[in-house]
């Protein structure tokens, strides 16, 4: 697996743990939670982190079975 990550030169620790607590969450290499405690981040800010780099907390797949679930299915 290759993950690659943009680091700008103003770049903190806390950044980079940041971007790459969202890189490796968007490529399934870390769980929600993993990839939140590494970020060192609460659960809504990580939400916004992934939020503001366009990358969804759910899938296709896992958003088709929460509806099944909502219908009774």
């Amino acid at each position: 697996m290759k993950i690659e990550i943009e680091v700008p030169p103003e770049a903190t620790k806390t950044s980079i743990l940041e971007e790459l607590a969202c890189a490796m969450f968007q490529k399934d290499a870390l769980s929600f939670g993993q990839a939140r405690e590494l970020a060192g981040l609460g659960f809504f800010e990580f939400q916004k982190a992934l939020a503001d780099r366009q990358i969804s907390r759910y899938t296709h797949e896992m958003l088709a079975e929460d509806m099944k679930y909502v219908r009774g299915e």
